[in-house]
């Protein structure tokens, strides 16, 4: 008992660790003796939680207690469920710049426009969405919190490192009238994406909880049923106490022992009409069914995603006019992708 405690108080750490290296992945992390130093957080963080960078988390309450200023994280601190009310406060559309100015000259020598002729360049806007969901599964006494994002072209998932871009604060005022801004089917593909994500996921853990449920119904089953056998055993001796009683009446003849036997009698009577009368079978019955749907309550995975933020970034695109042996055509070129359609 003593190692399991152990196991889950480790598996625990472990968890709320992950969980917090994923919300701050894109701030500054240390990892050093046991002490989690996180600095440059985003203002709004701070403001909500209300206390300046640096953090230094630690797990331990032993070394919490020598680390000043340290944040104890264990299931339930404070700086845990501050995170979690952020998250689930949070859900706000976030406008970024990626300034980027390509040379349009070097296009000119990319293999697919050397047959071209660029006339003209028009310069507009093009979007990616980022989308970042909070999932918690909850089941047993068990709970999980993971952080996804996902950026998005259209209907297609990226595998773009941003950071190699210079991305600054957005300004509303940069998007051109004629552009509306459409996350709708870009949304659609992140969800669709998410559940599939999170299907792959819960397939250990819904085996898991099968297996266990399986366990405790058997257990349930198991002791109603010997109640139940207990019971009937019960009546039946009752029955047979009172037959070879009153056999053994019909046989005596000494007036002590004709009292002694129908008191006997009188009393197992008593004692099998009380047992019929409190209808144990029907009784133990319908506690059998209650802790049966309540072993089944206690087993069901509860999974809820929430979208806590969406972040839209926008940059350059270039619609290239051009000419190949006197014909005209308009190409299109993404720079952050790299592509040209």
């Amino acid at each position: 008992m003593k190692n399991n405690n152990i196991k889950n108080k480790i598996s625990n750490i472990d968890k709320s660790k992950e969980f917090i290296l994923e919300f701050f992945k894109d701030s500054n992390i240390t990892d050093e003796k046991g002490i989690l130093t996180i600095s440059q957080v985003p203002i709004e963080f701070v403001n909500f939680i209300g206390k300046k960078p640096p953090y230094k988390l630690v797990f331990d309450i032993n070394l919490h207690n020598k680390v000043k200023d340290s944040e104890l994280i264990m299931q339930g601190s404070y700086f845990l469920l501050a995170i979690r009310d952020y998250l689930n406060d949070k859900g706000e559309t976030s406008l970024l710049k990626i300034n980027f100015k390509p040379d349009l000259k070097k296009l000119s020598k990319n293999p697919l426009l050397k047959k071209y002729k660029i006339l003209e360049t028009k310069e507009t806007n093009d979007f990616l969405y980022e989308f970042s969901f909070l999932s918690t599964f909850q089941y047993l006494n068990d709970k999980k919190q993971s952080i996804t994002k996902f950026l998005i072209k259209d209907k297609e998932i990226l595998d773009i490192d941003l950071n190699k871009f210079n991305i600054e604060k957005g300004n509303n005022k940069d998007i051109y009238n004629n552009q509306v801004l459409d996350s709708e089917k870009s949304y659609e593909t992140a969800k669709k994406i998410l559940d599939e994500k999170v299907n792959k996921e819960i397939k250990t853990i819904k085996l898991i909880l099968k297996e266990k449920l399986e366990k405790e119904l058997f257990r349930v089953k198991d002791h109603y049923f010997k109640q139940i056998k207990e019971k009937d055993e019960e009546v039946e001796t009752c029955k047979n106490k009172i037959k070879m009683l009153q056999n053994k009446l019909r046989h005596t003849t000494y007036d002590r022992d004709i009292s002694i036997l129908e008191r006997t009698i009188r009393e197992s009577k008593e004692r099998l009409e009380m047992l019929q009368k409190k209808g144990y079978r029907e009784r133990l019955n319908i506690e059998e069914k209650f802790h049966i749907n309540d072993e089944i309550e206690k087993h069901v995975l509860s999974i809820k995603n929430v979208l806590i933020n969406i972040t839209v970034f926008y940059y350059p695109f270039y619609e290239l006019k051009v000419s190949n042996k006197g014909k005209n055509s308009i190409i299109r070129y993404n720079p952050v992708l790299d592509r040209i359609f």
